[in-house]
């Protein structure tokens, strides 16, 4: 099918300008000023005006729970699996999944076949081997086999690092478990990237910075996430991105994360190495001083939309800024770029937000079809969507 959106300014997530944009199949064919729509109409093709929207790339989630997490206090606090239509409905068009602690009652398995699920459903989906155990629990038995011979699974994590939940794995035994994930990626043509869990204990990024001392194993191969989860552990990995070049995530607050990111806007920091994920679907645990657990959650999946909704809004950042730790950042990471995630380009996937100028999201495009649309999108007939 054939899709042309006429007079739609666009993000790249670098601002374009006002452009016609003509989608075929899955990709982005062309981004023009002026693409005659009797051409497209003649072939049977569909004409969308865009007249006051703005185009921007759907957002990238690199860290989820598709099949659910939690369990830290027993069989009870097991959270929900999701589903692809939570995630379409706040933009997210690509996501990666992964296991937490529980690698016993959950398994890659049933994670490949949720991953596979929301693939069928118009979502780009991929899966991390591995949980927060270490040594690794896998699919076939070795990380490498898992990520050169499995289509989704493109690295290892999350593994968790200074957490009283974690196998307190040696700075040696994660950089050989990373450079394992790196050269598996090298055979596959994937990114092989480690995603670690931080805790609250003292040794902080220690073991990062130890594993990548002597200049063997690349810092951007790996990267903490929750780094925000004290003003200490994100004092170091505002020391990570300065020293070692390395990436940073931060689990998504609409609040808490607008504020933090702003400010490290306004103060310089490289913003090209800061990434955004919800942690959705999985449990977000409050434990007591005795590491008792005394509270827990399923992740909401809708904290990208609303924290980028409240930087542009709430604290004045100028979009395509804002759109950065959603999309092309990630997007990087995870080296899906090439593909064209993550971002609007001519002759790359297709994977798209139209939104008013309040920023709410009028469409959703994923792999050759809209997954939402309505509200104020209407054909060449004048007929709303």
């Amino acid at each position: 099918m054939l899709l042309l959106i006429k007079n739609i300014s666009v993000y790249s997530p670098g601002p374009i300008g006002k452009m016609d944009m003509l989608v075929g199949g899955e990709e982005i064919l062309k981004i023009f000023e002026n693409i005659p729509s009797s051409d497209i109409l003649s072939m049977g093709g569909r004409l969308v005006d865009g007249t006051g929207m703005i185009a921007v790339p759907g957002f990238v989630d690199g860290h989820t729970h598709l099949i659910g997490g939690g369990g830290e206090g027993g069989f009870s606090t097991r959270t929900s699996e999701g589903f692809a239509g939570q995630f379409i409905d706040v933009g997210t068009t690509t996501v990666v999944g992964m296991l937490g602690t529980d690698g016993i009652t959950r398994d890659h398995a049933s994670l490949l076949a949720k991953v596979r699920d929301f693939n069928n459903e118009g979502i780009n989906a991929f899966m991390l081997t591995g949980s927060y155990r270490y040594p690794l629990k896998t699919l076939t038995g070795d990380l490498m086999k898992d990520i050169v011979l499995v289509p989704e699974i493109i690295g290892v994590g999350e593994v968790a690092v200074s957490d009283h939940r974690s196998s307190n794995m040696t700075a040696a035994e994660l950089q050989r478990m990373a450079m394992d994930a790196r050269v598996a990626g090298m055979l596959s043509g994937k990114s092989g990237v480690t995603v670690l869990h931080m805790g609250d204990a003292r040794a902080g990024l220690k073991p990062l910075m130890e594993a990548t001392d002597d200049g063997t194993l690349n810092p951007k191969q790996i990267i903490p996430t929750h780094i925000d989860r004290t003003e200490r552990l994100l004092a170091e990995g505002l020391n990570w991105v300065k020293e070692r070049d390395g990436y940073i995530d931060f689990t998504a607050d609409e609040n808490r994360t607008a504020h933090t990111l702003a400010d490290l806007q306004s103060r310089g920091y490289n913003f090209e190495r800061f990434c955004v994920s919800s942690d959705g679907l999985g449990s977000m645990p409050l434990f007591d001083e005795q590491k008792n657990l005394i509270g827990i959650r399923s992740g909401p999946v809708d904290t990208l939309r609303k924290t980028f909704v409240s930087l542009v809004k709430e604290h004045g950042l100028e979009i395509h800024r804002a759109l950065m730790p959603f999309t092309s950042n990630p997007s990087r990471f995870y080296k899906l770029d090439s593909s064209g995630l993550g971002f609007i380009k001519e002759g790359k996937k297709a994977n798209f937000l139209i939104l008013n100028d309040e920023l709410e999201i009028k469409g959703v495009f994923s792999k050759g079809r809209f997954l939402k649309e309505g509200g104020s999108l209407y054909d060449r007939n004048g007929c709303v969507l």
